[in-house]
């Protein structure tokens, strides 16, 4: 299930500028580099995380999130041969069977796929990020339904450590959010293999998050512990790192 891509849009900041172009008028707020954007922080910081060494660096961020540690390990595992998709076009959750329930479009911020697992991505602002009322379920159904075989997982990027702030509920804790609103997505896509109880137990099989100040912590801390290595080569590292570091400070 993975989205069709224009291939004007095949690099980070191409896909950057393609959303952007949706903004109408409310572009002007973008005049200071898109200071507090979650779409520009997560370009800015995951293309760097992208081009790092990546068992070092992206491994080293999986492995420090929180929760579903067996498709966390997987995804480490297959840190190399990634596929990192960054501000994908939006994901249909489609009604099964052909049945006559609506489209849902959900919308990651970055689909991670290997070879052993699938992974969705949601990044939010470091200051004011919140939820719509469903879109934590709508993410948690598409992570199952896109996997395909391979092992599911939710990767939740947060300002702060949960409880998450969702329109309608206030802070709540993840798996009450999307408890919340999983029998209502589950109704308008006809999705029968799987009951709501059997979902929500797959909960902590699937769902991880890990702040931004965290993923800062942990590449910082992987570069200070690089071993010898050619100096170009270093330097090279220094400033990738130095790029999601540096991104993560100017938006918080």
């Amino acid at each position: 299930m993975q989205p069709e891509e224009s291939p004007h849009a095949s690099s980070v900041l191409g896909r950057l500028l393609q959303e952007l172009s949706w903004s109408g008028q409310s572009i002007r707020d973008y005049r200071d580099g898109g200071l507090g954007f979650e779409n520009v922080l997560t370009a800015e910081a995951l293309q760097g995380l992208d081009f790092l060494p990546r068992s070092s660096f992206l491994g080293a961020v999986i492995s420090a999130a929180h929760g579903a540690p067996t498709a966390c390990a997987q995804l480490c595992a297959d840190a190399e041969l990634i596929e990192f998709t960054v501000l994908p076009p939006d994901v249909p959750l489609e009604a099964y069977g052909g049945s006559n329930q609506e489209r849902i479009s959900v919308y990651p911020d970055a689909l991670l796929v290997s070879p052993g697992c699938s992974s969705v991505v949601e990044a939010k602002r470091i200051r004011g990020g919140s939820f719509r009322p469903e879109q934590l379920a709508r993410e948690f159904l598409l992570a199952i339904r896109a996997a395909e075989g391979r092992t599911p997982l939710l990767l939740l990027i947060l300002g702060a450590e949960p409880p998450v702030l969702v329109e309608g509920l206030g802070r709540v804790p993840i798996e009450d959010a999307i408890a919340a609103q999983i029998g209502a997505v589950l109704g308008r896509i006809g999705w029968s293999e799987y009951t709501r109880e059997a979902l929500l137990k797959m909960l902590p099989d699937v769902v991880t998050w890990i702040t931004w100040h965290e993923i800062s912590a942990v590449v910082e801390a992987q570069l200070d512990a690089l071993g010898p290595i050619e100096t170009s080569i270093r330097a090279s590292i220094t400033r990738l790192a130095d790029s999601v570091t540096s991104a993560i400070s100017r938006h918080s």
